[in-house]
Formats: structure tokens, C-alpha cells, sequence
């Protein structure tokens, strides 16, 4: 979304932009880059650069990224597998805890795809 004027500007629209290589930034031998592009309505310079390791992008000047749901989720899927392995390796008793709620889900699961 620009700064300046409140367009929405969507992901996957067509510009003309700049395109310049970031220095001194790669990630695992790709390079960044930098685009330069104007906001179709006010013309303001906006900026953003690529993301290689989400597979997405990063904003830098002019403009603001909009709520994702989905990365949030993402975040909070990550943040719970960590927990649950950091409290597996502390307590054996939660290893096998864990396993038995995995196999009864599965068995329900497995249940329902049967009916």
C-alpha cells in the first residue's frame, strides 16, 4: 500500500522498474535485487527488495506491506513444533505422551476415511 496516497498496489502487478543488484547481499550464492517502481496513481517512488530464503519480497521505502495471515499462521506452526521438541528432549514421559495423542489421531483419521 503507498505512503503517500493509500493505492493498493497488488503482488503479481505489472511495472516498469529498475532493477539493480544488491551489493554485499546473496543468500546461499543467489543475489538480491532492488526494484525502483512509481505508484499508478501518485507516481511515488517505491521500493522493495527480493527475499530468496521466504520466497517473497521485503519493502524498503515508500510503501507498506499488508497483514498475512498466512505467514503468521506459518510462524505459529513453527514456534509450537519448537516447543513440543524442546519439551521432548527435557521429559521422556512426553515423548510418549505425544506419540499415543499422534497414533490416536491417526487411527481417527484413518476411521473417518474408512466411513
Amino acid at each position: 500500500r503507498c505512503k503517500t496516497c493509500g493505492e493498493y498496489i497488488y503482488k503479481g502487478k505489472k511495472f516498469n522498474a529498475r532493477k539493480e543488484t544488491v551489493q554485499n547481499e546473496a543468500y546461499l550464492g543467489l543475489p538480491i535485487f532492488r526494484f525502483y517502481i512509481k505508484c499508478t496513481r501518485c507516481l511515488a517512488e517505491i521500493t522493495f527488495k527480493t527475499d530468496p530464503e521466504n520466497t517473497d519480497y521485503t519493502m524498503e521505502h515508500g510503501a507498506t506491506r499488508n497483514f498475512q495471515a498466512e505467514k503468521l499462521l506459518e510462524e505459529e506452526e513453527k514456534r509450537m513444533q519448537k516447543e513440543r521438541e524442546d519439551e521432548e528432549l527435557n521429559n521422556p514421559m512426553k515423548v510418549l505422551e505425544n506419540r499415543t495423542k499422534d497414533s490416536k489421531l491417526e487411527m481417527e483419521v484413518l476411521e473417518n476415511l474408512q466411513e
